[in-house]
């Protein structure tokens, strides 16, 4: 049987198994050649709640908070946006207790 309690503590476990991973392409990141007009980056996490699965990407903003974009001929500066992390599961749910889980959730 699901429960509320129990799900958070899957997917915090889950989650917190990709905490290095995390922490490591983020800290790469303060080393990007940032466009001069970038003010700040924005971390936002996307949820696919049919896959269960979660990503990460790092958008370069400005301080109105739309996003930067560099039309240079420079590779080496970067705007826009980036994954920093891909599609990782946070919840396992086998093919058995489907049926289940749809009912809780």
């Amino acid at each position: 049987m699901f429960s509320l309690e129990d799900y958070i503590k899957t997917v915090k476990q889950n989650l917190g198994q990709h905490s290095i991973l995390l922490a490591r392409e983020i800290k790469k990141t303060i080393n990007y050649n940032f466009y001069i007009d970038i003010d700040l980056v924005d971390y936002i996490a996307f949820i696919d709640p049919t896959r269960f699965e979660i990503s990460i990407r790092m958008f370069s903003m400005d301080k109105e908070a739309r996003e930067v974009f560099y039309e240079g001929e420079d590779k080496t500066i970067f705007s826009g946006s980036t994954q920093v992390i891909p599609d990782i599961k946070y919840f396992q749910l086998s093919r058995e207790n489907k049926k289940e889980f749809d009912e809780f959730y």
